[in-house]
């Protein structure tokens, strides 16, 4: 097992973000990243607007770069490893990012650029080895700049999450894919919640250790996270250099009643590594009362509906990228769905890899490739996660021909 020292959280909010960010930094001994390659490794994974608490918010990053840079003579890297489908250097100009991508002193990387370079993790659970960037072995050091968000899947996803965007292109989709009944239930006594995809990035815990963190709570999402939910504006920093903590006080400023049972990845983690913290009350914070910084966000849903009446959603085991993919669909076509489907005749849509013949419905579209084995039980849509306007045209498609 890892030991480390207790660590310290440094919190700060201001209207003004880039007050923020130096406010939170400045509490922190930073490490040395002179003579270095610094990768600033924000959550830019859709091609999405900025201040919606989907993509870290592009001021803060901004704003992080040019503090390091007038402190520490280094290289440095941004990059991210968008969903499937999505290009990478789009889901950037979306963001807001063209700034950072024009300047000079910082170098934008597509981290799927490159052919992979597989790790070996030997002491992971059910993960022994994974498929990371190309540039993996051109990096010294990692920056975490997450966006604080509540997850449908994993509960919430923070600074250790984000580093997720280090696997390969759809590698990273495997581990939604994964099957360890032995483990889960050797689990599932201590961890109610858990299940494959969290203890996968748990094992990636022994791979990946970020040097400093900075959580963007500029603007948090709440709800219906990673990309469905609604954006709520914090105006907080949360740094440090320990994930774990940053995380942790992360959740105690977003779900004070929470443990860290409500993500179990982050148990995991806990439990993984010799006198980790558990609760915020292991952490050393600055400032040392939090309570000024506390905003309860609305909690990710138990379980997943749809409240469509001319809407059946047949949904086991979908990874979030299928799901959002079919809330943004069916919030974004409502006006079509209505006009063209009834109760009595419902618009019937099936994701997820536990689909089995006898869960679907007369004339179901199944979409994407984790349900091809019933392809011939309704109309597939092929995919990883096909996309919004594709699943739409086919399904027009369809009414067409009747």
């Amino acid at each position: 097992m890892l030991k480390r020292e207790k660590p310290i959280v440094s919190i700060a909010r201001n209207d003004d973000i880039i007050i923020a960010v130096n406010s939170a930094l400045d509490q922190l001994k930073l490490p040395d990243l002179n003579g270095k390659n610094v990768l600033l490794k924000p959550n830019v994974g859709r091609e999405d607007d900025p201040y919606l608490g989907i993509n870290t918010n592009p001021e803060v990053v901004i704003a992080i770069f040019n503090y390091l840079k007038q402190k520490f003579k280094a290289r440095f890297l941004i990059g991210d490893s968008p969903i499937i489908n999505t290009d990478t250097r789009k889901a950037f100009e979306q963001s807001g990012y063209n700034n950072l991508l024009n300047d000079d002193d910082i170098q934008f990387i597509d981290l799927d650029d490159k052919p992979p370079i597989e790790l070996d993790i030997p002491n992971g659970k059910i993960l022994k080895k994974i498929k990371v960037t190309g540039y993996w072995n051109d990096i010294d050091s990692i920056i975490s700049i997450p966006v604080l968000k509540m997850h449908m899947h994993c509960g919430a996803s923070l600074s250790f999450k984000n580093l997720k965007g280090l696997i390969y292109k759809r590698k990273k989709v495997t581990l939604h894919h994964l099957q360890a009944p032995e483990v889960i239930s050797q689990l599932k006594d201590s961890i109610r919640k858990i299940k494959e995809l969290d203890i996968a990035i748990a094992d990636l815990a022994h791979i990946f250790h970020p040097d400093l963190i900075v959580i963007d709570a500029s603007y948090a999402q709440e709800g219906m996270g990673p990309s469905s939910g609604n954006p709520v504006k914090l105006d907080t920093i949360i740094a440090s250099t320990d994930y774990l903590a940053a995380d942790i006080i992360a959740l105690a400023l977003t779900q004070p009643e929470w443990s860290l049972e409500d993500v179990p990845h982050l148990k995991l983690i806990s439990d993984m590594i010799l006198n980790a913290p558990k609760s915020h009350e292991d952490i050393l914070t600055i400032p040392e009362n939090i309570q000024e910084f506390i905003r309860p966000l609305e909690p990710p849903p138990s379980s997943i509906s749809i409240k469509y009446k001319n809407v059946n959603l047949i949904d086991i085991d979908s990874c979030s990228a299928c799901l959002s993919t079919i809330f943004n669909l069916l919030k974004n076509n409502k006006d079509f769905i209505d006009k063209h489907f009834t109760p009595e005749n419902p618009l019937n849509l099936a994701i997820g890899k536990g689909i089995k013949q006898s869960d679907i419905y007369d004339e179901t579209f199944l979409i994407g490739n984790c349900t091809y084995e019933q392809r011939e039980n309704g109309t597939f849509i092929k995919g990883c996660t096909p996309v919004e306007s594709t699943i739409l045209e086919i399904i027009k498609n369809n009414l067409n021909k009747k």
